[in-house]
């Protein structure tokens, strides 16, 4: 979704999964770039030397933040892992809104500890002082940015699954006849008739997500003149689907939504219609 033009006053009230997700995809992108940019201007800063005059809070801000990185793109994975097999907890709720509240935090210490000069160090116009202002700049637009994470925590927690795990026991009374079940085999292969079925349910479970997808502006933006053909595809193969056509046609449809997704080079929506197709039996 667009954010707010001002951080962290984005409302996700009327947000669907799919959006949050895609938010989540956009900073997990986000934070790789400035990451790299942060570090790359941290070496540049430290080979010509002017490192050695930054006052040492501002410093401390920095090296914190440069860490925190690896950890918010580990957490934001896992978040998006969670939404994408339909497993959210409130671990990943409350993942998302610690990083949206240590957001805040950095953006609050950002100005106090690069307006503080305990020994003065700002030198306006010096291109050595501009890479450490772009540090400044750049390390709190991101974490204005990342406030919004908490707004969007609190619309995932609607999303919490509420399924509960099976411990895989049986209690069963009376004969059985008929069934297919082993006993005390481990790993045994069960060759049940409607394992082998077309899951017509399942895919069409995911065809309908991936049409989520494909209504959000930056669908457009990532498959440009192939957009337009890959609804067409999608409509298609969730109109056979829902008939329950022949899964050979509809297995066709998949793979050539597939193919041209992974032509897609570094696409955030390509890249989640291929992990959504992922979750298809093919065989």
């Amino acid at each position: 979704m667009a954010q707010g033009i001002f951080g962290g006053a984005t409302s996700y009230e009327e947000q669907s999964l799919t959006d949050i997700d895609l938010d989540i995809q956009r900073w997990i992108k986000y934070t790789d770039e400035i990451k790299k940019k942060m570090n790359s201007w941290l070496e540049e800063s430290k080979r010509n030397g002017f490192w050695k005059k930054v006052d040492d809070d501002f410093k401390m801000t920095i090296y914190t933040s440069v860490s925190y990185y690896d950890t918010i793109i580990s957490d934001m994975k896992m978040i998006h892992e969670a939404i994408l097999h339909e497993t959210v907890t409130q671990r990943e709720v409350n993942l998302l809104r610690k990083i949206g509240r240590n957001a805040f935090s950095y953006n609050n210490e950002y100005p106090k500890t690069y307006k503080r000069e305990q020994k003065p160090w700002h030198d306006y116009g010096n291109p050595q002082f501009q890479i450490v202002e772009n540090m400044y700049a750049k390390g709190r637009d991101y974490f204005v940015t990342l406030q919004d994470a908490a707004n969007a925590a609190a619309r995932l927690e609607d999303y919490m699954s509420s399924q509960n795990v099976s411990n895989n026991t049986m209690n069963i009374s009376g004969d059985i006849i008929g069934s297919q079940i082993q006993q005390g085999t481990i790993s045994s292969e069960q060759n049940m008739q409607q394992d082998k079925e077309f899951d017509y349910d399942k895919v069409l479970e995911v065809l309908k997500k991936i049409e989520q997808y494909s209504k959000n502006d930056l669908f457009e933006e990532e498959f440009g003149d192939k957009a337009e053909e890959v609804r067409v595809i999608v409509c298609e193969a969730i109109d056979d689907t829902g008939k329950h056509k022949e899964p050979s046609k509809i297995k066709g449809a998949i793979s050539k939504i597939k193919q041209i997704a992974g032509g897609v080079p570094a696409g955030i929506i390509a890249n989640g219609i291929c992990e959504l197709i992922k979750r298809i039996p093919m065989s």
